[in-house]
């Protein structure tokens, strides 16, 4: 054939002709693509690491049996228009960024057959019929984009039907939630009215607050999920799914405690300094912001760049949206396991000695909450001291 081929143009028979002679001459087929797949996952990580990686996101959530047909590995990002601080917006413990990348990469990693029975031989035995998804959700719209969609099995259709139905309506729901907090909206607006009006929020040029992002945030619950089930918590926690008893050498807690912890401070000291003095720690009011060489903001015709966050991120008005409160660490563990990672890294001692971060152990078995004091000691909260 001579020059490109416009299909719409072709015939039945004229198109399963081209598309016979792509998969006869240029091996273009389902096993080609297959083999880019594992070409493409294959770069950067060995087998090895694709297994520690998997493995370790699997029971860092506590995902270690029980699995569904479908298994949604989510990420976040956010849309606005002409907004310098989009960024904050996006993904902390990715930069800055949206974390669709790294969704879909373990996802492609946890699909894999050689990654699968090297699981199973450390005791991760994930049924043939369960299919990792990757998506992200917009926290500006609410709305969850799922990815790879052609890699979802046949006999998957009906599942991806069901939560793509179930995503549509959380999403509608969580709007309603959110715009009964945004200073412009004055009477409660019905799901689909709201879902209209965050989507206009993220296309207007002139909205300086697109959404609240992560003001109000006050706490990081490391715990079953069970524990916070039917809690209104006011999207003010974040939450991270933990079973001591899944991790007897404690050393997933370790990871949480020295990564995803300090990404909750960095934010939480962001939002906090930002609060408290705007002026010398935030940046001004985003009324007055130009962009300077898209490395940062100044304001007006002059002035040094401006860091921190913007007053229309954590104040409504004059008064103070955000609560500039630190952060508090709640941990579902033995205070024990926790003592020993407080002596062995300088970062949680500097945060729980200083007192840049609380922290709440919670005991199962005695079914109490004990707080740790910068002497190093717990004192029991409420009940019998």
């Amino acid at each position: 054939m001579n020059g490109s081929v416009r299909l719409a143009d072709c015939s039945t028979e004229e198109v399963t002709a081209f598309v016979e002679d792509l998969r006869r001459h240029y091996q273009i087929d389902q096993r080609w693509a297959s083999a880019q797949k594992e070409r493409i996952t294959r770069t950067g990580f060995t087998l090895d690491e694709q297994v520690f990686t998997v493995e370790t996101a699997l029971r860092m959530m506590g995902l270690t049996r029980n699995f569904a047909r479908l298994v949604l590995l989510c990420a976040h990002g956010s849309t606005s228009d002409n907004n310098p601080f989009e960024s904050a917006l996006d993904c902390g413990a990715c930069g800055g960024n949206e974390g669709k990348p790294n969704a879909r990469l373990l996802a492609a990693m946890a699909n894999k057959p050689q990654v699968r029975e090297r699981l199973a031989k450390n005791g991760i035995q994930i049924p043939p019929d369960t299919h990792f998804m990757a998506g992200q959700i917009d926290t500006t719209t609410d709305e969850v984009q799922l990815f790879d969609l052609e890699d979802v099995p046949p006999t998957h259709r009906k599942d991806l039907t069901r939560l793509l139905e179930d995503l549509k309506e959380a999403g509608q729901l969580t709007s309603q939630e959110r715009c009964a907090r945004l200073p412009e909206v004055t009477a409660a607006l019905p799901p689909q009215q709201a879902v209209s009006h965050v989507r206009r929020r993220s296309a207007d040029w002139s909205q300086v607050r697109p959404e609240w992002g992560l003001s109000r945030n006050a706490a990081f619950i490391i715990a079953r999920r069970q524990v916070t089930k039917g809690l209104n918590l006011e999207g003010r926690t974040f939450l991270h799914s933990y079973d001591y008893l899944e991790d007897p050498s404690s050393r997933l807690l370790e990871i949480i405690m020295t990564a995803p912890q300090v990404v909750t401070q960095w934010i939480n000291m962001e939002h906090y300094f930002s609060t408290v003095d705007n002026n010398v720690y935030g940046s001004g009011s985003k009324i007055y912001h130009n962009v300077v060489g898209r490395i940062g903001v100044m304001s007006g015709m002059q002035s040094d760049l401006r860091t921190g966050l913007a007053w229309q991120t954590v104040m409504n008005g004059e008064v103070p949206y955000h609560e500039p409160t630190r952060l508090l660490t709640l941990i579902e563990a033995p205070r024990a396991r926790i003592e020993a990672l407080i002596h062995r890294h300088e970062v949680l001692q500097r945060f729980y000695h200083n007192r840049w971060v609380h922290l709440v152990a919670v005991e199962r078995e005695e079914s109490a909450l004990y707080r740790y004091l910068p002497t190093g000691s717990w004192i029991r909260v409420g009940g019998d001291q």
